[in-house]
């Protein structure tokens, strides 16, 4: 069964093992702030909130959302932008699947890490498109957890982590390639979305959903 969110005493350590991997963060959040001028943000399954913090952080224009169905998580993300001295990023205790903002509200959605965790994408997908404004974009990011040695070895280099433990947990989170390329491209296909594409980075995928 999959754990749509993280209890108490794992949302600790999540927090733990996210703070090593701030480069990798940091990477994502950089292709995200660069990705929008201004407007509103909304990061799904955001976890201690690193990445939307620093997206916040390097566009200080935004106004940023970041949700997750964890109590524990919430708060500790909050504690986190308090860290950080950064005003312009909100976190609240919200399910994907009852995303409570008005329709066509966001310039971008985007999550990393948590499409693995639901047992409806469609569902979800098909929500992020209600709250997401014409002619914008979704940006869903996880992991391909079958990825070859060589590609994660390369890209765990790329970020600065050292193999043992991250291999493991990289085996363990993400989608399998196969997933990505029939579950979730049937689940796209079928959501009000009227474009996506799949961009493979060996070591993740990104998942770009288009409200024309």
């Amino acid at each position: 069964m999959k754990i749509e969110g993280i209890p108490a005493p794992g949302a600790y350590l999540y927090t733990l093992m996210t703070k090593k991997r701030k480069n990798l963060d940091r990477m994502i959040a950089r292709e995200v702030a660069s990705g929008i001028e201004g407007g509103r943000l909304l990061d799904i399954g955001t976890g201690p909130g690193f990445i939307p913090i620093e997206a916040a952080r390097l566009n200080p224009n935004l106004e940023v959302w970041g949700i997750d169905i964890s109590k524990t998580m919430v708060k500790l993300a909050r504690r986190n932008a308090e860290k950080a001295g950064v005003d312009n990023v909100k976190f609240e205790v919200m399910s994907a699947y009852d995303l409570r903002f008005p329709e066509e509200y966001f310039d971008l959605v985007m999550s990393f890490g948590a499409l693995h965790h639901f047992r409806e994408p469609l569902r979800i997908f098909n929500e992020v498109y209600r709250v997401l404004k014409a002619g914008k974009e979704a940006w869903i990011y996880d992991l391909v957890r079958d990825a070859s040695s060589r590609d994660l070895n390369s890209f765990l280099t790329e970020v600065g982590l050292p193999r043992f433990p991250w291999t493991l947990a990289f085996r363990l989170h993400g989608l399998r390639r196969k997933e990505w390329l029939e579950d979730i491209s049937k689940f796209a296909d079928q959501s009000r979305f009227e474009g996506y594409s799949l961009e493979d980075s060996s070591a993740y995928m990104k998942l770009v959903l288009r409200r024309f």
